[in-house]
């Protein structure tokens, strides 16, 4: 009986051991999956924080570049300038409307006999103004309007294929505006380049927008009412390449 007494008592001090180092084993490996676990979420969080921080300022100079593309100083043109500036726009255009199948003439804007009166068109950001017959007589003038037209062209589809620049509104009579250029069965798009380095566009058929002078209006020769008033508004273009080609121009004349 002593035997197995102390047998018992031997098999009972190892259980006990044996259960010891197990409980001590595996409140170390605790330790260490806590430990790892800590350092793998607060490694985690740090790259979460720093691809948030990465993402936002990133986000924040597209938004100032953007900006910065959209902002472009209003002053005054010489005529000179006004000439090329409209000019190079031109240039850019001639090849898109090949690329499109359609024809481009700088005849944005003419008119037959007037008055006295400032030349105007209305826009989603205010009127601009697209001609000052007498600037010296402010009609009401150059600082009267918030935006300022330094030219514009027209795209259309050609009544006779021609695809690119086309000559044919240069050489037509006020009276007849596009009725000889353009065929009748598409839109015409007529987009005025605004000094604030946006371009303005009006989309219409021939008998809406047909005419030169359709889409602008006129100011009464005390420049104070309008004996013109416009039908239509023109909207900021759709047209991104243009509105990128247009500031770019600009920027080189600030």
């Amino acid at each position: 009986m002593l035997g197995c007494s102390s047998e018992s008592e031997d098999e009972q001090a190892g259980s006990a051991t044996s259960v010891s180092t197990e409980a001590v084993s595996s409140s170390q490996t605790s330790e260490v999956s806590t430990d790892e676990s800590t350092e793998e979420s607060s490694t985690t969080r740090e790259t979460e924080t720093t691809d948030n921080t990465s993402e936002s300022t990133s986000s924040e100079e597209d938004k100032k570049e953007e900006g910065q593309e959209k902002d472009v100083p209003i002053r005054e043109y010489s005529d000179e300038e006004k000439e090329e500036i409209s000019q190079e726009f031109l240039d850019w255009a001639i090849p898109r409307a090949e690329e499109g199948g359609m024809a481009v003439s700088e005849k944005y804007f003419e008119h037959g006999a007037a008055g006295l009166g400032d030349w105007f068109a209305n826009t989603e950001d205010g009127e601009i103004q697209t001609q000052d017959p007498y600037p010296e007589e402010d009609l009401p003038g150059y600082d009267a309007f918030d935006i300022h037209s330094l030219g514009g062209v027209v795209f259309y589809t050609s009544s006779s294929g021609v695809t690119g620049y086309d000559e044919t509104p240069k050489e037509s009579a006020t009276a007849e505006g596009f009725s000889k250029a353009a065929d009748s069965d598409y839109s015409i798009h007529k987009y005025i380049l605004g000094d604030n380095g946006v371009v303005y566009e009006l989309i219409g058929d021939m008998d809406e927008i047909g005419a030169f002078s359709a889409g602008y209006g006129e100011y009464e020769d005390d420049g104070e009412s309008k004996i013109i008033d416009p039908e239509h508004t023109f909207k900021v273009s759709d047209d991104e390449d243009a509105q990128k080609a247009w500031r770019k121009i600009l920027q080189d004349y600030q």
